[in-house]
């Protein structure tokens, strides 16, 4: 199955079948109710909008943590995390120390991403 992966079979397969699937809707070859057929004319639901004053806050409150938290103890703590994806321990106790030094999600994510990386699709062709 690795070996399939890495040629791209399965995501193949996959786009091949939604392709299919997509052309029997449009051609009402399949009926999906409410998409192409038994189509109510119901006004829309209202979006939900987000002010940008938000994200402003979130930033503003992001930055007041890491200046009142322990930088020291986080970079320790990030430390241990990195060593341990690099043996066979169990990495919940080491997130968990990191969480509760105040590390940010972000910060944890990247220290297990510079030992496992990160997936890339191999292309469809």
């Amino acid at each position: 199955m690795v070996a399939a992966i890495e040629r791209g079979y399965p995501q193949r397969e996959i786009a091949e079948a939604s392709y299919r699937y997509q052309v029997a809707l449009d051609k009402k070859e399949k009926i999906m109710v409410g998409v192409n057929d038994y189509v109510s004319q119901e006004k829309p639901l209202d979006t939900l909008r987000i002010d940008e004053t938000v994200a402003h806050r979130q930033a503003e409150r992001l930055r007041k943590l890491r200046a009142d938290r322990s930088s020291d103890e986080v970079a320790r703590r990030l430390a241990a995390l990195r060593k341990a994806t690099k043996s066979k321990d169990n990495l919940m106790p080491y997130i968990f120390e990191a969480v509760k030094s105040y590390a940010t999600l972000g910060e944890i994510c990247d220290a297990m991403r510079e030992t496992f990386g990160t997936y890339e699709e191999v292309a469809i062709t």
